[in-house]
């Protein structure tokens, strides 16, 4: 019974849920921009942002506000569309870069989700197998994935100067500290378990320093 509770705390640590957790982030994130909100009125007499009244108090008309209806709640065309416009450049700009970022967030949201597979596996990445070394063994795969999450989140954060939005700003430098201190717990838990191999290749058995001390 320990045993198994080792493994699943070995393989399901907190590398692997944020591996899982980025699969979700740039899946819905990319996917999001191929199913557009709509704007639908509020009939909801509660939701009414003005009204007028005749001289008994009745009401006579009300003003309903609009809502958005989507993944998202809003219209990415539009929104894409009134950024760039606000820079004076034409819509298909607009929209060749908004679907450009979303192929590439469900390319890395598929990335992400092969990492996350590999992680909860178990197998030992390290192995070279028949000497070769193949991309994913020697991380290559895994620092280009980061690297390709950093630039789309530099890019969107120079968007968001460009555009005027600190909101955005604030919420992109957010996610772009994410992926730095993901990335730096992924690769000090990697560096521990090559030296852990090397020790054991070398015939060292160190009972005082177990797999578990890796797992976050």
């Amino acid at each position: 019974m320990k045993k198994l509770i080792y493994s699943i705390d070995h393989r399901v640590n907190l590398i692997t849920i944020l591996f899982l957790f980025w699969t979700f982030f740039w899946g819905l994130n990319g996917f999001d921009k191929f199913f557009n909100g709509t704007s639908e009125p509020n009939l909801d007499p509660n939701s009414a942002t003005s009204a007028l009244v005749d001289e008994n108090g009745k009401v006579v008309y009300t003003v309903q506000p609009s809502q958005k209806i989507g993944w998202y709640g809003v219209n990415r065309d539009d929104k894409f569309a009134n950024y760039f416009s606000r820079l004076h450049l034409p819509p298909i700009i607009a929209t060749v870069s908004l679907y450009f970022f979303a192929i590439l967030e469900i390319v890395l949201a598929i990335l992400f989700f092969w990492l996350f597979l590999k992680q909860l596996s178990g197998k030992d990445t390290t192995d070279d197998g028949d000497g070769k070394i193949s991309l994913f063994e020697d991380r290559t795969v895994h620092r280009l994935i980061f690297k390709a999450s950093i630039w789309i989140f530099i890019a969107f954060l120079t968007g968001d100067i460009l555009f005027g939005d600190r909101a955005e700003v604030w919420e992109h430098g957010t996610f772009l500290l994410m992926t730095l201190i993901t990335y730096d717990m992924w690769y000090r838990t990697d560096q521990f378990m090559l030296e852990m191999k090397k020790q054991k290749l070398a015939g060292n058995e160190d009972s005082d320093v177990s797999v578990q001390a890796s797992s976050y």
